[in-house]
């Protein structure tokens, strides 16, 4: 069995508290093969300076500043661009590797020649330092996804949209890119949904590979501050859902994942952040709503659901 190289891809934000870390489980890979392309999207921090120092003297690191932010999107973008490996991996500066995650996924990669390979997620805390851990792994423990409902309903810890915690075949890559206009969140639900409709099937390991640190300024972290960019997310995807993927995916799984994410909108826009909202704020996402829901091809949702999108597609504000 070859060691092809493995690009992985670090998007990197005021983030100096934990891009060390990364950096420590990135250089503790037991694969041999690979190099890390770190991307600091005008980090206001002193997380260039943390970079530099963690990354002195190891030529598989290269380090890009950009002079303004342009958000994660555009950020992971350059990383693709400049990319040399057979394979993709993609790591957030505030999670961790497991040290044998590279060895397993790109094994399991050629032992079943599929094109997308992922592990289990492991959860941990602001204060997580990394450190080996010493799990025994087996590359025969893993399961086939053949169809993306079952992914879609896959548990937490096996989340489809989470694309830290996999590799991808470059070549499947060459003509998929993340939605530049998605700048905080909602670009691994583009990507991934531009990616899975063209590959037979998912192969995800049992064994955990990733730690996925959970923390106050974490996007998957239920502390987080209003910020009305978070939201902007929803049109564009229903845009992109409707202009791009309706042809791509059958009816069943359109309606699950139609349904999961219109009550996903509905937590973010008015359950979530409901108790420090400006009046300002409430205006703004009744507009959204409105044409995030003018966006929705409703077909695909329940009836109550139906209802609701249609009241408030309605909705209209001078």
């Amino acid at each position: 069995m070859n060691n092809p190289k493995v690009s992985i891809i670090v998007p990197n934000h005021n983030y100096s508290d934990f891009i060390s870390d990364a950096i420590l489980s990135i250089k503790a890979q037991t694969y041999p093969n690979w190099e890390c392309i770190i991307i600091d999207d005008a980090s206001t921090d002193n997380s260039v300076g943390v970079i530099k120092n963690s990354i002195r003297g190891d030529d598989r690191f290269k380090l890009v500043v950009n002079p303004e932010s342009v958000g994660v999107s555009a950020t992971r973008n350059i990383g693709l661009d400049m990319a040399t490996g057979e394979y993709i991996a993609f790591l957030d500066s505030d999670d961790c590797y497991m040290e044998y995650f590279l060895e397993m996924l790109v094994g399991l990669a050629q032992r079943t020649n599929a094109s997308i390979v992922g592990a289990r997620t492991a959860f941990a805390g602001s204060r997580f330092k990394f450190k080996p851990s010493n799990i025994k792994w087996n590359m025969n423990d893993y399961v086939v996804y053949d169809n993306p409902m079952d992914m879609e309903k896959a548990p937490q810890n096996r989340k489809w949209i989470w694309i830290w915690r996999r590799i991808y075949k470059r070549d499947l890559l060459q003509q998929v890119r993340f939605h530049n206009e998605m700048k905080i969140n909602g670009d691994d639900i583009t990507f991934m949904l531009d990616l899975l409709y063209r590959v037979p099937n998912v192969v995800e390991s049992n064994i955990a590979g990733i730690y996925h640190r959970v923390h106050p300024l974490s996007i998957t972290s239920s502390y987080q501050k209003f910020n009305f960019e978070r939201v902007k997310m929803f049109p564009r995807l229903f845009e992109h859902m409707r202009k791009n993927l309706l042809d791509k995916y059958d009816k069943p799984f359109l309606k699950l994942l139609y349904k999961n994410l219109f009550g996903y909108m509905l937590s973010e826009c008015l359950v979530k952040y409901s108790a420090t909202l400006t009046e300002q704020n409430k205006q703004d996402l009744r507009e959204l709503l409105s044409e995030a829901c003018n966006l929705i091809v409703k077909e695909y949702l329940p009836r109550d659901q139906r209802l609701l999108c249609e009241y408030l597609a309605g909705i209209k504000y001078e």
